[in-house]
């Protein structure tokens, strides 16, 4: 099923598999271990703010996102967790199915640097939907940012 993910890897001719599971999955754990891929291979995308600006922050499923590292890398005093209520509003996406690529505004992404060299899954935009590829290729795709993100 397209996404606006997916299109955006089409028209950059990005390859990727798109992969399917189960939808009542909510954790990246359970992800994984549906999809039978290392945990630390299934990237979550986390949507980040400082002040009235936006950020996304993709970190492995294994870690969690530290703020202050994002936050330097972006060249920001500071960045908190959006509310809940800001994701669909700013990503386009609903909550739990976030993808780094193909959102409603562009927002700067920051990658990880576990991702470089690795193929890894992301969000395809839709929940039971995700996609595998190179991590090189998704920072080129989203125009991101290399960064040492995790705690």
């Amino acid at each position: 099923m397209r996404t606006p993910a997916t299109d955006r890897l089409d028209r950059l001719m990005i390859s990727y598999r798109l992969l399917a599971y189960d939808e009542v999955e909510k954790t990246a754990a359970e992800v994984a271990r549906k999809l039978e891929i290392e945990l630390d291979l299934v990237f979550k995308t986390l949507l980040v703010r400082s002040g009235k600006a936006y950020a996304l922050g993709v970190v492995p499923g294994s870690s969690e996102l530290s703020l202050r590292a994002l936050a330097r890398a972006w060249g920001q005093p500071e960045a908190e967790m959006a509310d809940p209520g800001d994701i669909e509003r700013i990503t386009g996406y609903v909550r739990g199915s976030v993808s780094p690529l193909g959102t409603k505004r562009t927002l700067p992404v920051f990658l990880d640097q576990s991702a470089q060299g690795h193929v890894i899954a992301v969000s395809a935009g839709r929940r039971g939907q995700e996609l595998l590829l190179a991590g090189d290729a998704l920072c080129l795709a989203v125009q991101g940012n290399w960064a040492a993100l995790c705690r």
